[in-house]
């Protein structure tokens, strides 16, 4: 299976022209053109914007998208349907695989239920398919997430360097990269594929606010302030800008402040649609929430946080930890509900 389209909306900060040029040049050479046609005017390149859409005559037989835990998944044309069948098929486990597609969302369906034994299958499959199919972009991200979430370091940077590969323009793959480098305390590497992804993506907050968190963590405030300050500027109600002013002042030790700005974000837009944002905002709000004693909100962040348990987050801290601080907060919270209600009958 090729899958060539990309879905604006879960794919932003893609190059679309660029991207699909070199994309569809390697698979279907005899439709090529050097520019794009949209209505009258022609483009030899176009950025889309956050509310753009891409016109139907560049939609092929299949089409890519990414789910809320961040994976990718191939669907028909226009993102309706099935994915088109590959060209060729392969063997896997005694049965012949002749839909990609299918088979990566078979093994995507394993890695969100976040069972381990689940997971070691999907990157069975994944591993297959990539064989098979060395240039589809869903195999190669899919196993860098899954590589990563198995704590594989080196393994999910070798499948997202190939991923780059086949599609340069996807600002996402950089900002694994460098959360991966961090993890292997490569702060150099790290920052310059933070800054890729800042530089692909100029319609969302995540990567600059990634870049500015590095800051934070090598103490370098005022170079965290200018990334923060530019990721206001893109979208001043973005979380993750949010998150990212929340850090500072936690950073002074102003964890009223940190919790005031929490909980005066919004994680859905004017039309109730949720935000993409990164889930370490649940982490930072349920701590400062702890801080100051509002155990309900704590316990309540904490379990936001667990619905996300393929989040990068977990490489870097554990489940149960977070298991274990949200039953504290919801323990805590009881006894406070207790305390002030006898308190009330003593008056």
């Amino acid at each position: 299976m090729r899958t060539i389209s990309l879905l604006k909306e879960y794919l932003q900060g893609l190059n679309f022209a660029k991207s699909l040029c070199l994309f569809l040049l390697l698979i279907f050479p005899n439709i090529i053109h050097a520019q794009f046609k949209i209505g009258d005017s022609e483009y030899a390149g176009i950025l889309w914007g956050e509310n753009d859409f891409l016109d139907p005559e560049f939609y092929q037989d299949g089409s890519l998208a990414r789910s809320e835990q961040d994976f990718i998944v191939a669907a028909g044309r226009h993102w309706k349907g099935a994915p088109p069948p590959s060209k060729a098929s392969f063997e896997y486990e005694g049965k012949q695989i002749t839909n990609s597609g299918i088979f990566n969302n078979e093994a995507v369906g394993l890695l969100q239920s976040a069972d381990p034994k689940k997971r070691e299958k999907a990157i069975s499959m994944l591993e297959a398919g990539m064989r098979f199919d060395p240039s589809f972009f869903a195999f190669r991200y899919n196993l860098g997430r899954a590589y990563h979430i198995e704590k594989k370091y080196q393994k999910a940077i070798f499948q997202y360097e190939y991923a780059i590969a086949e599609v340069p323009k996807y600002y996402r793959t950089y900002m694994h990269l460098g959360v991966l480098y961090e993890l292997l305390n490569e702060q150099i590497q790290a920052v310059i594929y933070y800054k890729k992804a800042v530089e692909l993506n100029q319609f969302q907050t995540e990567a600059l606010v990634l870049l500015a968190e590095h800051y934070i963590r090598t103490d370098l405030k005022n170079r965290a302030q200018i990334y923060i300050k530019k990721a206001l500027t893109i979208d001043q109600n973005s979380p993750d800008a949010k998150l990212g002013l929340a850090r500072l002042e936690i950073m002074g030790g102003r964890d009223y402040y940190a919790y005031k700005i929490f909980r005066n974000t919004d994680l859905y837009d004017d039309q109730g649609k949720k935000r993409p944002y990164n889930k370490k905002f649940h982490f930072y709000f349920a701590e400062t929430a702890s801080k100051i004693g509002d155990y309900v909100t704590a316990a309540k962040e904490y379990d936001e946080l667990l619905k996300f348990p393929n989040d990068p987050f977990f490489t870097e801290f554990s489940l149960k930890i977070i298991e274990r601080r949200r039953d504290l907060a919801k323990r805590f919270a009881e006894i406070k509900a207790a305390d002030e209600e006898a308190e009330k009958e003593g008056q």
